[in-house]
């Protein structure tokens, strides 16, 4: 068999799986193209057998002689068909005491007949399918059973022995050959599969340092020169309300501020993108769920509906962050509610709620439209902006946020 990652736990990449299917694919191959050779021994032992005497019949010394040939024609038929499969060291050994058996049993009852190849074959059968030690133990039981009937005469002459002796050994360093050369040939193939795998990840790692580099140019240049910004932007609004500035430039303000703000989480998040970040996304929405659950104390659980699909990167975070912002305000104003987060895959959509119920009396959960809105406007906008919609609104028991990107 081919040589299987050190580490059964390690994860197997494409290439090396493809290298594992193609060493498998092969080892089949061999198998089949040796089924020929076992529908030859099998001809050659029946028609051996028939032309000897005591030949087969319904009586007698020849009705034991055509049960004894049945036997050890079945296994070689069945293998030589496909429908016995050396899937198992066990179902080996089996089929080579059935063929070594019967084919001792059919050399005592003919003796110098081709009783010489079904030990032979079970031989050959062995080296090839079981462990070499095993299959020298077998083999070693097969010989010594072989050696002992020659020397009781009860199977053909001492040259009749040497000729088995000597098939057997052959056939067993054929076997042993074509086993090493199968083992050679698979193990090159999966070191190649190997040496590609760490040539590519060699050359991930040299883009993943060199984006490093870059974010951190960026960083250092962008997003440190903002927060400045940001800094000077919140002194001038407090100057306009000190000075009671005209509406219009304290508006000005507040939305130049808002624009910086936004400019340095874009700026934090392409920096992580390029520093290879793993950016939120759908598939991290059950461990935000439980982080709200255990961390914040928030009755909340999620289900998901539907099989599901991949989005575009910009929309698969639009809807975690609709989540996170729903599941913040359940903490605000729904502590005493219970949540539910719901991720249905519909044939064109797809659709997130965050429903909050009450659980006891009148609760404060209708309060949640009397916040700032500025974060469910800032959910709005993110979701319309990568082409979805969203909405909030009360419920007969609660509140509710659904959120939606078309397919």
């Amino acid at each position: 068999m081919a040589d299987l990652p050190d580490d059964p736990s390690a994860a197997v990449s494409p290439r090396l799986a493809v290298a594992l299917a193609g060493a498998q694919d092969r080892r089949e191959r061999r198998g089949r193209r040796l089924r020929p050779v076992a529908w030859g021994v099998l001809a050659a032992i029946a028609v051996q057998s028939l032309h000897a005497e005591p030949g087969p019949g319904g009586s007698g010394e020849h009705l034991a002689v055509a049960l004894v040939l049945v036997g050890c024609l079945l296994p070689l038929a069945a293998v030589a068909s496909g429908l016995w499969q050396m899937a198992t060291p066990v179902r080996c050994l089996v089929f080579c005491l059935l063929v070594d058996g019967f084919g001792f049993a059919l050399g005592i009852l003919q003796p110098g007949t081709m009783s010489t190849l079904p030990p032979s074959v079970a031989v050959l059968t062995a080296f090839l399918v079981l462990r070499p030690l095993m299959a020298a133990a077998v083999s070693g039981v097969m010989m010594g059973a072989l050696v002992g009937a020659a020397f009781a005469g009860m199977d053909g002459s001492a040259d009749n022995l040497m000729h088995q002796l000597l098939f057997s050994v052959v056939l067993a360093i054929m076997a042993i050959s074509m086993r090493q050369a199968g083992r050679n040939e698979e193990r090159v193939e999966l070191l190649l599969a190997r040496l590609e795998d760490a040539r590519e990840a060699e050359a991930e790692a040299a883009a993943l340092a060199e984006r490093t580099r870059i974010a951190q140019d960026l960083y250092d240049v962008l997003a440190q020169t903002l927060s400045g910004l940001a800094v000077q932007m919140q002194a001038a609004r407090r100057m306009a309300r000190r000075d009671q500035a005209g509406e219009d430039l304290r508006e000005l303000l507040d939305r130049a501020g808002k624009l910086v703000k936004d400019g340095l989480g874009d700026a934090r998040r392409a920096v992580g993108a390029l520093r290879g970040d793993r950016m939120p996304s759908l598939d991290r929405l059950p461990e935000l769920v439980e982080r709200y659950r255990v961390d914040l104390e928030l009755d909340v659980t999620m289900s998901v509906i539907g099989p599901r699909r991949d989005l575009p990167t910009d929309a698969d975070l639009a809807l975690y962050r609709g989540v996170q912002e729903g599941l913040t305000n359940a903490v605000r104003y729904a502590r005493d509610a219970r949540t539910t987060v719901t991720l249905c895959y519909e044939p064109q959509a797809t659709v997130v709620t965050v429903t909050d119920r009450r659980t006891g009396p009148a609760s404060s959960l209708v309060t949640q439209a009397g916040g700032s809105g500025l974060g469910l406007t800032g959910m709005r906008e993110r979701l319309t902006d990568v082409g979805g919609s969203a909405t909030a609104g009360p419920t007969p028991d609660g509140w509710q946020v659904r959120m939606e990107i078309p397919t």
